[in-house]
């Protein structure tokens, strides 16, 4: 019988199969994620020879979870670790027609040296049969790719036998079998660059298009949202178009309408997969239960570079109980990634801007779609008036509180940061009159002159400017205008603000209001004041004041004579300033306001100390000093501490100047306030020359020299001492 001897079956069983495609040619970036996987499958570890130990990579389509497991799989086999041998097989489970178990085990018992004679009839028998090949090899690798179903993983997993290890990649989570999942997301910016030179140096060893364009690479990473397979395909791009730069592909990329469907590229990479993005996560959209496409689509919407609940819930209108098994299943499928902390997930870019291509496309979604960005708005707006209320140190204005605390309404706002930002730049419902993101960006003023954000603050005063504009409403066009001046004011471009706070005056008496033109010469007077036209600075405050007074805004017309008294200071005319403050200060006093009680006690403390009185200077600036620990007011608590310094160095007791100094300095630096920092590192240098240390005093007034320069501040620079060795 010379068949039976020549079947599969009789002849000796391989003892090293391995049925791995490549490794991949082009890897990066992995590092971590290499080294935990290896130390899932390395025999040693997790029960010993008798366990048989499953892993599971889970990961947004395209995130390189194939090449990530074929890259381990290598390495392993390289350790000697599977000297039984390594099966592969793709179950293709995001295609039309997925691989099924039956078929799966058929692939596996041929790799395993089971000829088609020998094959059991049926599919429990098959199993059955690979079972028992299992069991009598040493440990063997198995790599069950791109399952999208447990029922494609289950009948395919070792039985008896030592050693073994499975390793399965999805797009989802096995949380119903016992494995140990892993989740991969993508790479990082210098992961992103090195993948795309490699691939470009690989082809071409001449290609220095990355050493050349270091900018345009790295925008290329951004667009690509750092995904390896999109990655791959503007790699391909690249290659195809050798002499084109690639700022050029970086340009095309902007300006397509469907980011996601442009990532393609001719050809098919490595392993045999399509080069495009968008037929990815098609599949995974027609997947979707109707309820759960609909949270993904208006997820989408969500502004920002992360979700909290509190979003999520605006948009969809389902109540949290009904909301978070959803975010779950989006979780599950590599959708979304939830926060470890909890209450808040990240949606990555591409998928972001698939969501509302999809929203956009299907014409059935666009009121669903406006309906939930109108929610989103008003529950914005609702919690930053409360938020505002609080910063402003007025909560009992806000028509309701949300947050009870200031603390609680900073980390509010820290928290949804960035979606507040980007929100400001929506032009929904411009044809209300005064549309939600105007308010919101009028509204972030307080908090974004908080955070010392002045460049963001500028951005969306401008963004609220060209908003009113558009829709002809001057009472917030002037309101926007001021705000703009102000955030021009931090950023030291003091003749623009003034231009902008001008125009804030003109609007305001166009239209009549006259708490608007308080506020504008207010802001005209400060302004002024900051480009040294001391006595324009003067008559600005007085028109201010007068006209706060006449309209009852006592409160306010009390704040500006602080900074009128200020002018005045600086002006030289001291005794005038110090009558100002006094009077300030007992008004607000007497109505309650800490506020502006501080800002007058410290004006006070300053005018105190021109004067010589420096006993009183020192009361006054311990006072104030109490007063910003009660408020959180850290910025003129520091100014605070370097207002002593300079006073005690006057007093004559040196080492309690610099230790004064010292503490704004620290103040200053933990601030990010460079400006704050050169006055304490002037104050400091001032008290080291006092002390005799030339040395040190060289140093540090060196460092308040350079600041000053990078900010082009002349009249700080001539008012520091100069050393001399």
């Amino acid at each position: 019988m010379t068949g039976k001897s020549e079947s599969p079956r009789a002849a000796p069983s391989p003892t090293a199969l391995s049925a791995l495609p490549a490794a991949p040619a082009v890897f990066t970036g992995r590092e971590d994620e290499v080294a935990e996987l290896l130390g899932a499958l390395d025999p040693g570890v997790g029960g010993g020879s008798e366990s048989v130990v499953i892993s599971a990579v889970a990961g947004l389509g395209g995130v390189g979870k194939t090449a990530l497991a074929l890259c381990v799989a290598h390495a392993a086999r390289g350790r000697g670790w599977f000297s039984g041998g390594a099966l592969f097989v793709d179950l293709r489970g995001y295609d039309e027609v997925p691989v099924t178990a039956d078929q799966a085990v058929l692939a596996l018992l041929r790799a395993l040296g089971v000829g088609d004679a020998d094959l059991p009839p049926t599919a429990d028998e098959q199993y059955a049969r690979y079972r028992g090949e299992l069991s009598s090899r040493d440990p063997v690798l198995i790599v069950l790719d791109n399952a999208s179903d447990p029922a494609q993983i289950t009948p395919l997993l070792p039985g008896e036998g030592g050693g073994h290890r499975v390793l399965v990649t999805s797009r989802e989570v096995q949380d119903s079998l016992p494995v140990r999942q892993f989740r991969v997301t993508g790479l990082t910016p210098d992961a992103s660059r090195e993948l795309i030179e490699r691939s470009l140096r690989q082809y071409d060893p001449g290609d220095h298009r990355v050493a050349d364009e270091p900018k345009a690479v790295r925008q290329l990473g951004d667009l690509c949202g750092h995904l390896p397979l999109a990655l791959l395909i503007v790699s391909a791009l690249l290659r195809r178009r050798r002499q084109r730069p690639v700022s050029t592909l970086v340009g095309e990329l902007r300006a397509a309408e469907d980011r996601v469907r442009a990532l393609r590229a001719k050809g098919v990479d490595q392993y045999g997969k399509e080069l495009s993005l968008r037929p990815v996560f098609d599949v995974m959209y027609a997947r979707m239960e109707p309820e759960l496409a609909r949270v993904f689509r208006l997820l989408g919407q969500a502004p920002g570079d992360s979700i909290g609940l509190g979003v999520a819930v605006a948009l969809t209108s389902l109540e949290p109980e009904h909301l978070e098994p959803l975010l779950d299943e989006l979780a599950a499928v590599s959708l979304i990634t939830p926060f470890p902390s909890g209450g808040r997930w990240v949606m990555h870019d591409l998928v972001r801007t698939y969501a509302r291509l999809v929203a956009v496309e299907d014409p059935g979604a666009h009121e669903e779609v406006a309906e939930a960005r109108r929610r989103l708005l008003k529950f914005y707006g609702q919690l930053l008036v409360s938020a505002k209320a609080h910063i402003e140190e007025i909560p009992e204005e806000a028509p309701q509180d949300y947050f009870n605390t200031l603390e609680r309404a900073l980390a509010w706002l820290d928290s949804e940061r960035t979606g507040l930002l980007e929100i400001t730049q929506w032009t929904d419902g411009e044809n209300e009159g005064r549309p939600g993101s105007l308010l919101i960006a009028l509204d972030l003023d307080s908090y974004l002159s908080l955070r010392r954000a002045y460049d963001d603050w500028a951005t969306v005063a401008k963004a609220a400017y060209d908003a009113a504009r558009r829709i002809h409403n001057t009472r917030a066009e002037a309101q926007a205008s001021s705000v703009h001046g102000r955030a021009l004011s931090r950023l030291r471009r003091f003749e623009e603000a003034e231009t902008a706070h001008r125009r804030a005056l003109q609007l305001s008496e166009e239209s009549g209001d006259a708490e608007g033109q308080a506020r504008a010469w207010h802001n005209i007077g400060l302004t002024l004041r900051a480009l040294r036209r001391y006595d324009e600075a003067i008559d600005a405050h007085t028109r201010s004041a007068r006209i706060a007074t006449e309209i009852g805004l006592v409160r306010q017309a009390s704040r500006v004579r602080i900074d009128l008294g200020a002018a005045l200071s600086d002006a030289g005319r001291v005794e005038e300033a110090h009558n100002v403050f006094e009077e300030a200060l007992a008004v607000h006093v007497e109505l309650g306001d800490k506020r502006g009680e501080t800002a007058a006690r410290d004006d006070l403390g300053v005018i105190l100390l021109r004067l010589g009185r420096y006993e009183e200077a020192v009361t006054a600036f311990v006072r104030v000093l109490g007063l910003c620990a009660e408020s959180g007011d850290w910025h003129r608590r520091a100014n605070t501490w370097n207002n002593l310094g300079v006073t005690w160095n006057e007093l004559g007791l040196h080492d309690e100047a610099l230790g004064a100094h010292i503490r704004a300095l620290n103040w200053f630096i933990f601030l990010r306030d460079p400006l704050g920092e050169a006055s304490a590192r002037a104050g400091m240098g001032t008290v080291l020359l006092q002390l005799g240390r030339t040395e040190e005093a060289q140093s540090v007034i060196r460092q308040a020299l350079d600041l000053y320069r990078e900010f082009g501040d002349e009249h700080h620079i001539a008012k520091i001492p100069t050393p001399h060795p």
